[in-house]
């Protein structure tokens, strides 16, 4: 009996220390997207609650590197400018913001998009397609009068190149062209530069 029990206990024994040996490693694991998201935050300045949300949009600038989009622009009477455009490839949607001199871009995955009814309708289509017609009321809780929405004229990628965490866009923009600098972590216009439209994406 005292060698049964002293087996069963070592076999106990074992069973336990197997047992904190999985309770440490599942802890282990649930730390490393928390310590890789406070890395983020420190080195970037990014908010922790937003890392999250930017290594998904640095995510799909990484798998639509290849899309050369062409926007379409949305300019409002209060001077900001929503240009929209779409990958042909994944159907992901490009959004670039300018405000006030600042520029963003932010991405929207096709699996996010509420789909047509019918095939035939492109989603951009259905994004911005009563701004063909003219002019999009916008309400505007300030004022008792809506603003309008105008189509303008948009801006084309003539090419991109990535270094680490940057991509450096050719874009035609008006008749001319100017190099940005994005932040693939930010989503934000870094730098904006007017170069000759025959300028290489990689040259400094």
């Amino acid at each position: 009996m005292t060698a049964l029990a002293s087996h069963g206990s070592v076999a106990v024994n074992r069973a336990m220390q197997f047992a904190k040996i999985g309770v440490l490693a599942v802890s282990v694991a649930a730390a490393v997207p928390t310590a890789r998201n406070l890395y983020y935050s420190w080195s970037t300045g990014v908010p922790f609650n937003q890392v999250e949300h930017r290594l998904t949009q640095a995510s799909l600038w990484e798998k639509n590197f290849d899309c050369r989009i062409d926007y379409r622009a949305l300019t409002t009477s209060s001077n900001s400018t929503v240009e929209v455009g779409s990958c042909r490839k994944t159907g992901d949607i490009s959004i670039r913001v300018s405000s006030q001199g600042q520029t963003n871009y932010e991405w929207i995955a096709f699996e996010q998009l509420p789909k047509p009814a019918t095939q035939s309708v492109g989603l951009l289509d259905l994004f911005i397609s009563s701004a063909y017609a003219g002019e999009l009321p916008v309400r505007n809780t300030q004022t008792p009068q809506s603003q309008p929405i105008r189509v303008a004229q948009g801006m084309e990628v003539v090419c991109q190149s990535k270094t680490k965490d940057t991509i450096v866009r050719i874009v035609k923009d008006g008749g001319k062209c100017f190099r940005e600098t994005v932040s693939l972590f930010k989503g934000s216009v870094e730098k904006r530069e007017a170069v000759p439209c025959n300028t290489q994406c990689g040259a400094g």
